[in-house]
């Protein structure tokens, strides 16, 4: 049977060392001490209320950055339990998706339906996890994910209503399909196998990423564009 630990627990540690990775680097990125997503938020908020099509809108993507900036404050408060020192510093976020400029209304439409996507799948992950406090927010945290996922594909479905949105549409696709396959972090690595061994994961990299293009790939095809080959403009396999 898998241990659990919660808060204050004694812990082996390895399981220490794993879990602090996961939880102040890996999956600190929403983390407000962290300047990457004070940026990601900054052009969210600028392209969502300034190029929005209408006020609701508008107040979607105030609901968004606000659930998001809630995400921060809750990661940072799990990263403090584990390691105050690593939680307030600024660690460069090695993913690059979160480093790409996403300057258009269509593009930030892109954005939520991939890369949210992506966060709902690891978040799934978290639920039964062998760390309690991850397993108490993960279906929290998927239910907003699962919330900006879909409101990234409802912006996409109205934008491909006509021709020029539909052209839009297909080149940020192009850019951001890859982008968010790559999020899933490379195949091989062994820190993975690690986190399951230790009830931190449940699948592997690999894993995970077949089951997203399974799920993505159909809903693309329903926007009549077409789905990117997998394998181009790839960085991590």
């Amino acid at each position: 049977a898998m241990q659990e630990f919660d808060l204050n627990d004694p812990m082996p540690e390895e399981y220490r060392k794993r879990l602090v990775k996961l939880c102040c680097i890996e999956h600190g990125i929403e983390m407000i001490s962290r300047s990457a997503i004070l940026d990601f938020l900054s052009e969210v908020w600028r392209v969502g209320t300034y190029q929005a099509p209408s006020p609701i809108e508008r107040v979607r993507t105030a609901s968004y950055c606000w659930q998001e900036v809630g995400h921060s404050e809750l990661f940072y408060n799990i990263a403090m339990d584990l390691d105050p020192v690593l939680a307030n510093e600024d660690i460069p976020v090695t993913q690059y998706a979160f480093h790409m400029r996403f300057p258009t209304w269509t593009e930030l439409a892109a954005v939520n339906f991939f890369t949210d996507r992506v966060g709902m799948y690891q978040a799934r992950e978290w639920m039964g996890s062998s760390y309690v406090v991850l397993a108490k927010v993960a279906p929290m945290v998927v239910k907003d994910e699962l919330g900006h996922t879909t409101m990234g594909y409802d912006r996409l479905e109205r934008i491909c209503e006509t021709a020029k949105g539909r052209e839009d549409a297909q080149k940020a696709i192009h850019k951001w399909y890859p982008a968010a396959l790559d999020m899933f972090g490379r195949s091989e690595s062994q820190r993975q196998h690690e986190y399951i061994q230790w009830g931190l994961k449940k699948k592997t990299n690999g894993e995970l990423r077949r089951q997203y293009i399974a799920d993505v790939s159909p809903l693309i095809a329903k926007l009549g564009l077409a789905v990117p080959d997998e394998k181009k403009n790839r960085r991590f396999f």
